[in-house]
């Protein structure tokens, strides 16, 4: 629909496809893809073209369902790539301050005053793995999806394990 559109009114004004490549500051050839429906014009473009051609961007956009649904993937795409960094930056922070606790303590820091701050560390990769799952959705990318689950759950594997060697360790049960 789109291609239709802007190929009739680029004719309708008598405009050649390097005309109008040169109005948007695109190529010819990029026109011309347009107009064949090989790609789309990105949201910027189709508001001046809309702007241009005086013509609704919701009819621009709505009307054409291939377009629409390439935007649709494009959004699941970025919800995707945002709850996956969102869950391995939240991760690797975690693991690092498990990492920072474990040292501490192998370096003589007080048991007393490591184990709550690890037990707030746990708290956390809990909450972020429940928000994680809550968050994962079926049309997220699977090697997207599998890196940060993944990931996520060594890291609470991790912290967890520095909270069990440090109560361990406050019972006399191991000694660093």
């Amino acid at each position: 629909m789109i291609a239709e559109i802007l190929k009739a009114q680029r004719k309708k004004r008598g405009q050649t496809q390097q005309e109008v490549a040169q109005i948007f500051n695109v190529t010819r050839q990029t026109v011309s893809n347009w107009e064949n429906e090989k790609n789309y014009p990105d949201v910027p473009t189709l508001v001046a073209i809309s702007d241009y051609y005086e013509i609704s961007l919701d009819y621009l956009m709505k009307g054409d369902a291939k377009y629409m649904a390439k935007m649709v993937k494009e959004t699941r795409l970025l919800q995707t790539i945002r709850i996956g960094l969102f869950s391995g930056i939240c991760g690797g922070a975690l693991l690092i301050f498990s990492i920072i606790s474990f040292l501490t303590a192998s370096n003589g820091g007080r048991l007393e005053n490591i184990i709550p701050v690890q037990l707030l560390i746990v708290i956390a990769a809990i909450w972020l793995c429940v928000i994680h799952f809550k968050n994962l959705k079926e049309e997220m990318a699977t090697p997207i999806r599998t890196a940060a689950s993944g990931f996520l759950l060594a890291a609470l594997f991790v912290t967890l394990l520095c909270l069990m060697i440090f109560i361990l360790a406050a019972m006399g049960l191991i000694h660093f």
